[in-house]
């Protein structure tokens, strides 16, 4: 069993501000449980069950796919972030800030982290423990 709290402090390593300042640990908890969920369903073929059974998953994660579901919570969080950029409008009050040059770059952001993740999941489709997938074996034997 691998620890919730292991893909959390992983997606937390990954974040440069903390949105959760100020905020009840139980409401920090259910956010972050939100979170991996609406990102869980993005890990396409997992080697391993992603159910959770009381904030444990049930199988052994390794670090490649505790680090997948990290950037996929980022890519989630990044996307409410840009649809509610609202809250980070009151941090430009200068007279040359652009709502539509704000929204450009979170959007541009966002595309990064999925561009990320998809190349994580990548490797890891691609290799079995650092090990390369034998794709020998689909070829015809002469």
């Amino acid at each position: 069993m691998t620890p919730i709290y292991q893909v959390y402090n992983a997606f937390l390593s990954k974040m440069l501000d903390d949105e959760w300042t100020g905020w009840e640990a139980e409401d920090i908890e259910r956010d972050w449980r939100s979170i991996l969920d609406s990102a869980l369903p993005y890990f396409r073929f997992p080697r391993k069950s992603l159910e959770i059974e009381e904030d444990n998953f049930v199988d052994d994660l390794d670090n490649e796919e505790i680090q997948i579901l990290a950037t996929l919570m980022k890519c989630e969080w990044l996307n409410r972030t840009i649809l509610t950029w609202e809250h980070v409008k009151p941090m430009y009050e200068e007279k040359d800030f652009s709502e539509a040059n704000l929204i450009d770059k979170l959007q541009k952001l966002l595309k990064e982290e999925e561009r990320k993740s998809r190349r994580l999941e990548e490797y890891y489709y691609r290799s079995i423990k650092g090990t390369p997938y034998d794709y020998k074996q689909f070829a015809g034997r002469r």
